[in-house]
């Protein structure tokens, strides 16, 4: 059984069935979390399949995820002790219920490292323990849950004072040891386990700077009092099943003054290195060549998988795939936790790679693929781009966003260090940041108190809004373009970028026709000039395809209506006569009462373009206007309501449109006790609106282009 099912049957279609399913669930999770569970039952509650995972080092990374009502019953007890928890362990433990908890260490490790960096006795460890998630002591930990989690013990009890089923391939192990990563509870569980020894290494050692985000620790301090924290951990953990990996713990500073030399004050195979460290996937460095070497790679990796896409010979899912896990996200941590020209060099390697995915997924090797092209694609959604953002557009403004929105973390983490005020590198990326935002009052972001709420939504939006201003500066756009990003920019043109390739609800588009779709709102010409159209046989093609979406002759594939109602009131009023002309949708009951007949209407918006006066929308709002002069009056006189659905062929809807679908929107979400995602109405509409579109174009593309 998945989440899915559980879902299912209490939402959708079946919700109405299975009114009593939700209160029957929440008493079996009461009755787990009560232990009032057989104990007979345990090792196989507590089981799981085991995934090996690589790690970047080439290891082993076992995952065990158990089954839904594992996982069910331990999300509700973390949810119920996660706050009292994080607060409990907060002072040192920052990978248990903090955002932004990773980049806070890594910022706060830095400005340690910059403030200090000339003292030549100080030192910096990183901890690295061997297998530590799988070797925690049980013991431990359920003594530390019983003691300051008490309301989710018996659960725990249940799961871990007891060897556990773990199955790989037709293969079983008994696990008596450690947490299953996969587990809900189980960052909190093994942080808990760690949590003596952290004390412990406080309370006998002298240290400003003490971090731990989960299993990875950083310590700074005195050269001798870091070897005596080392020292601890290394003879200490082991009663707590932590065991010291000395080959990957490292020891770094830039200076020193001969007493990290010392025979014997660290152990023999300690690592050294002199350039700067590796901490939580970023680096800990004053060397740039060292941190754009990190970056370098990372960069590298992510382009290397982003030429896996064309292996999946399918435009759409590669888009979607792109856009979601494959694109900046594989950057993003280095430029949230690296100053902007530190990563300079990774990012250009970075949009290289995207730009090329990008032009593969849009003309498949064909040509026409510019700058323009480029720069449309890698604006957000909302500006009518396809949401494929560059990497040197993020860090403009990543750097600073993280450390505004982890400052008080930060301050947190470097109470005792001596660290207070705001090194160069942050003054430097505001800088920067200055320069690309000549316009933006950044003022707020130089105090703690004044940086907004969401400081990168606040900078990112600012960006883009800059970038697209300057578009017609930086492009000799020509009255057609100009027109096309308009329309791009129209409310809800960009919705079905993000549905999901679902074959049984018609939400797959062909290679061809998808990649059409694109070339057309990218400004690609698909054909060749002057040619007859070899649909209508009259009129001649023009290259953008603009005649495709407005000829008289439909090649069968428009937008169809679902239902077409017969309502024989609907009259021409220049004819005087009943046309018995269908409503495309007649909804019940829909105004105060009253049937709803609504009319479906497409438009071109660009038809008839001129070189001036150009309105997004203007060409649906008259259709839409046309039609309600149309029929209005009659479904008044005959007690039904009228309502236009217009909308172009962009997939930009008109007010009315927007306004229904909403309400449906609304109905659903009521109605169902799982609710699907606010906009995913609009999402199928925009699909069926672009796939309709998208037949036209591809029934007049000469044959060698399909």
């Amino acid at each position: 059984m998945r989440a899915q099912h559980l879902l299912d049957a209490i939402g959708g279609e079946g919700s109405m069935a299975s009114s009593g399913l939700l209160t029957a669930i929440t008493e079996v999770v009461n009755l787990w979390l009560g232990g009032s569970c057989p104990k007979v039952l345990a090792e196989f509650v507590a089981s799981a399949p085991l995934t090996p995972l690589l790690k970047p080092n080439k290891g082993i990374r076992p995952i065990a995820v158990g089954g839904i009502w594992r996982r069910l019953v331990s999300k509700v007890a973390m949810k119920k002790v996660g706050k009292n928890m994080a607060q409990y362990l907060g002072d040192f433990q920052f990978g248990v219920g903090m955002s932004n908890g990773a980049e806070a260490v890594l910022h706060s490790a830095n400005r340690f490292l910059n403030s200090f960096h000339a003292d030549g006795s100080l030192a910096l460890l990183t901890v690295d323990f061997s297998n530590a998630f799988n070797t925690a002591d049980r013991t431990t930990f359920l003594k530390e849950v019983h003691q300051h989690c008490p309301s989710i013990y018996r659960w725990v009890q249940f799961l871990y004072a007891q060897p556990a089923r773990l199955y790989v391939g037709n293969e079983c192990i008994g696990a008596t040891t450690g947490v299953q990563q996969g587990d809900p509870l189980g960052p909190l569980l093994f942080s808990l386990a760690l949590h003596p020894l952290i004390l412990r290494v406080q309370d006998r050692c002298n240290l400003p700077f003490h971090a731990w985000y989960l299993d990875d620790g950083t310590i700074i301090g005195n050269a001798t009092e870091v070897a005596r924290a080392l020292d601890i951990i290394n003879e200490e953990g082991p009663s707590l099943g932590l065991y010291l990996n000395i080959k990957k713990t490292e020891v770094y500073w830039p200076t020193c003054d001969g007493q990290k030399l010392q025979d014997g004050l660290f152990p023999k195979g300690i690592d050294r290195p002199e350039r700067g460290v590796k901490l939580l996937g970023g680096a800990v460095s004053r060397d740039p060549s060292f941190v754009g070497e990190l970056a370098g790679r990372r960069a590298t990796g992510a382009v290397e998988l982003m030429k896996l896409l064309p292996c999946l010979r399918d435009p759409q899912c590669e888009l979607l795939l792109l856009r979601s896990c494959m694109g900046v996200a594989k950057l993003l941590f280095g430029l949230r936790t690296c100053q902007p020209y530190l990563m300079e060099g990774a990012s250009s390697r970075f949009d290289d790679g995207l730009r090329e995915a990008i032009e593969d997924i849009v003309v498949g090797g064909g040509p026409f693929f510019g700058d323009l092209q480029w720069r449309l694609a890698s604006l957000p959604m909302r500006l009518g781009g396809l949401g494929l953002l560059s990497a040197r557009d993020v860090g403009v403004y990543a750097f600073v966003a993280s450390r505004a929105q982890s400052w008080e973390l930060q301050d947190h983490i470097l109470r005792n260090s001596g660290v207070i005020e705001l090194h160069v590198d942050y003054l430097q990326a505001l800088e920067r940041l200055n320069v690309y935002l000549p316009d933006f009052d950044i003022g707020g972001f130089s105090k703690k108190d004044t940086a907004p709420s969401k400081p990168q939504t606040t900078l990112a939006n600012a960006l883009f809004s800059k970038i697209a201003q300057r578009l017609g500066e930086n492009f000799d756009l020509s009255p057609r373009q100009r027109a096309v990003w308009e329309c791009l920019k129209g409310p809800h043109a960009q919705d079905f970028l993000t549905v999901i390739p679902i074959e049984g609800l018609g939400q797959c588009m062909s290679a061809v026709e998808y990649r059409a779709i694109l070339k057309y709102r990218l400004m690609i010409p698909m054909y060749p000039e002057d040619e007859t159209c070899p649909i209508c046989r009259k009129a001649c093609m023009d290259k953008y395809g603009e005649h495709a979406v407005h000829c008289k002759e439909l090649h069968g594939a428009g937008i169809s209506a679902k239902k077409e109602a017969p309502v024989n009131f609907l009259t021409d009023p220049m004819e005087g006569r009943s046309t018995l002309r269908p409503a495309d949708l007649l909804v019940f009951g829909w105004a105060r009462g009253k049937h709803a007949c609504v009319d479906l209407t497409g438009v071109s918006p660009l038809v008839g373009l001129r070189e001036n006066g150009f309105v997004a929308g203007q060409a649906a709002r008259k259709a839409e206007s046309k039609k309600v002069d149309k029929h209005a009056k009659a479904c008044a006189e005959n007690q039904h309501v009228f309502i236009p659905f217009a909308f172009d062929t962009f997939g930009s809807l008109e007010p009315e449109a927007i306004q229904f679908l909403t309400r449906v929107q609304q109905v659903i979400h009521n109605n169902c006790s799982a609710p699907r995602g606010r906009d995913f109405v609009f999402g199928r509409l925009g699909f069926a609106i672009q796939k309709g579109v998208a037949a036209q174009f591809v029934a007049r593309l000469p044959f060698v282009l399909m």
